[in-house]
């Protein structure tokens, strides 16, 4: 009876310990990612302090300052675009959580406050 006491504690606690966990965002701070956006790949390349989006074969972008609110969640202010009929005006921000990270995948939910919109996505890291 002690034994499966024991093997049951080791089991919650290692649950609990799991959930308890931090996630290490760092990888989101530099580097070259892409996503998908209906049938394209769109590139995305990630400083600490910005982010820019290529899209249609790198034709057009999309850049946008970073400000990192905690380790995994940052806000997003959309600065210069050139990618025809985007639907957001330079300056808006939208609020990005990082969910889960799971070798080179980044899940993440997007906020957008002004109409109470979200979504979720994943970026792929590319090897460099």
């Amino acid at each position: 009876m002690k034994s499966v006491f024991n093997i049951l504690s080791f089991c919650l606690v290692f649950v609990l310990y799991s959930f308890v966990q931090e996630l290490d965002c760092s990888i989101l701070k530099n580097g070259k990612f892409t996503y998908r956006l209906g049938r394209e790949t769109v590139f995305v390349d990630f400083t600490p302090t910005h982010q820019i989006e290529y899209h249609k074969n790198r034709k057009y972008f999309i850049k946008s300052n970073i400000h990192w609110l905690s380790n995994c969640k940052y806000s997003l202010t959309i600065d210069e675009c050139t990618l025809p009929d985007f639907p957001f005006k330079m300056g808006t921000k939208l609020f990005v959580e990082i969910k889960k990270i799971k070798g080179n995948k980044v899940y993440y939910k997007t906020f957008f406050p002004i109409d109470n919109r979200t979504w979720e996505g994943k970026f792929t890291k590319l090897k460099e």
